[in-house]
């Protein structure tokens, strides 16, 4: 099976548009260097920032080696020491400095030089990308630098934000990109890689993400929860898989998936035995023996059946969190790789997909807190699932009747939480959150695993070169959050 999504080859074109962009034939003066201009063009940033920041969370190093190991999604066949939550420090000091040195500081450039009233659809994608980044940094780290960051002043050391408003900033930011983005008006164009310049999908995906951060509230501040829930959901979300915001890759040799690219150099990154037993408990019906069952159908699209057994497709998950030897001695033809749909050149990154929607709308509408019917919005978002990995609607409506998927109000909010952590599949940031805000499924934490007490991380540490430049703002944020360990919980994530 593969995804059913089309993958169009949209070019990567910032080399072309930085040469457009940079046109220095007015520089004069000794003064000047034409080779750094003073003002790049945003259609050269805005690709650039774009492509750098989900590539890397959604790339092989922060995904595939950290967030979807804690999600428990895939699981480490070697190498295991992020999969018992024992993290490289120069890998922590990549991520954290990757994130701001990178995307984030062209973001900050593109919102600096653009005057949001007379350049809206320029501006507007930048604060959805902007908070779609923080968002992702701080539901990882909890407190960090936001409001005084890539302010371009390294004399000056920024403050770190609670969680709270940097959370605050991000729904606004969201809101405010609902309303600058106008239809007609000129934007990004063919530079936009996620909707092609598309001013009406951008308030869509603002008003999704918008709905997504509002739920994370559920548990700390409910009342927010709720009206912001609300409000996104009116403001309009996405309504079909057409509005998915997914980077596509064109697969040329030099702008590959950074999945793809990840498996030519490697194979310890295998299926979690976790989500394999997940999907395999979730059945349509039994033949005449247990191997004859009929799995959830996306079983076979998220994985590849293991090597060793070629006359029989068998999946099977590596568990989570053993020592390297233990993890080498189960051997990797004996456990499934990710499957080829989701490791193919042209695999497009998700940023964000219809299935989560309603996956969200249909919490809100079992708490009460926006209108709808929570089972029908339940089967939608299965349905949505499933259309994006290729499975037909008659397949669906079996699975969604069986016994162990249809919907009861009795235990509606764990289902939704359960099918949303499946659906959130390459997406590990999100099915990493989703877990810590519901507690669903149960995951355990595996032997080996270093935390104190043994559980499953609930958190990534601070990076060590922050007490080297920012120790003064670090120490400040530790001591305001009661501590920042393995063990430590994010300002929302409440028992």
């Amino acid at each position: 099976m593969r995804l059913s999504t089309k993958i169009s080859a949209a070019p990567l074109i910032a080399l072309a548009l930085f040469a457009a962009g940079c046109d220095n034939s007015g520089l004069t003066g000794v003064n000047h260097n034409p080779n750094a201009p003073p003002s790049v063009t945003p259609q050269f940033l805005f690709p650039s920032a774009v492509t750098d920041v989900v590539g890397r969370a959604r790339g092989g190093g922060f995904d595939l080696t950290l967030t979807s190991l804690w999600a428990q999604h895939i699981a480490m066949d070697r190498f295991t020491d992020e999969d018992t939550y024992s993290i490289r420090p120069d890998n922590i000091n990549g991520y954290w400095s990757g994130f701001y040195a990178g995307g984030l500081q062209d973001l900050a450039t593109i919102l600096g030089q653009n005057d949001a009233k007379t350049k809206p659809n320029l501006v507007a994608p930048a604060l959805v990308m902007k908070s779609w980044t923080y968002g992702i940094m701080t539901d990882m780290w909890g407190d960090i630098p936001y409001s005084q960051a890539n302010l371009s002043d390294p004399s000056r050391p920024p403050a770190y934000d609670p969680q709270k408003a940097i959370y605050a900033g991000i729904l606004a930011d969201l809101k405010s990109a609902n309303t600058l983005s106008v239809a007609g008006t000129a934007g990004y164009g063919s530079a936009d890689l996620i909707y092609n310049g598309d001013a009406t999908k951008w308030k869509k995906f603002a008003n999704s993400l918008r709905l997504r951060y509002a739920l994370r509230l559920s548990k700390v501040d409910p009342a927010t929860a709720q009206t912001e829930v609300a409000a996104a959901i009116a403001a309009g979300v996405f309504t079909s898989n057409a509005d998915n915001a997914l980077l596509r890759w064109p697969g040329d040799g030099t702008n590959n998936s950074p999945i793809y690219d990840n498996f030519v150099t490697r194979d310890d990154q295998h299926m979690s035995q976790t989500l394999v037993n997940t999907l395999k408990s979730l059945y349509i019906s039994i033949g005449p023996t247990p191997a004859d069952t009929v799995f959830d159908p996306r079983l076979a699209v998220y994985a590849d059946p293991i090597i060793s057994s070629p006359n029989k497709a068998l999946y099977v998950g590596a568990p989570n969190g053993l020592q390297d030897d233990a993890a080498i001695a189960i051997g990797i033809t004996n456990t499934s790789r990710v499957g080829v749909a989701y490791r193919g050149k042209t695999t497009p990154s998700i940023l964000m997909a219809y299935s989560e929607v309603l996956f969200d709308e249909a919490e809100a509408a079992a708490r009460g807190w926006a209108p709808g019917d929570a089972a029908t919005l339940y089967n939608a978002a299965i349905q949505a699932s499933m259309q994006y990995n290729g499975i037909a609607d008659n397949v669906t409506a079996a699975y969604v009747a069986s016994p162990r998927v249809a919907y009861s109000p009795s235990t509606g909010l764990q289902q939704i939480a359960l099918q949303r952590w499946i659906a959130l599949f390459s997406e590990g940031t999100e099915a990493y959150s989703s877990w810590r805000r519901t507690g669903v499924p149960d995951l355990q934490p595996g032997p080996a695993a270093i935390t104190t007490p043994h559980i499953v991380a609930r958190r990534l540490t601070y990076p060590v070169s922050e007490q080297s430049f920012n120790n003064a703002a670090l120490q400040a944020a530790i001591t305001a959050q009661g501590g920042a360990l393995l063990s430590s919980r994010v300002w929302w994530d409440k028992p």
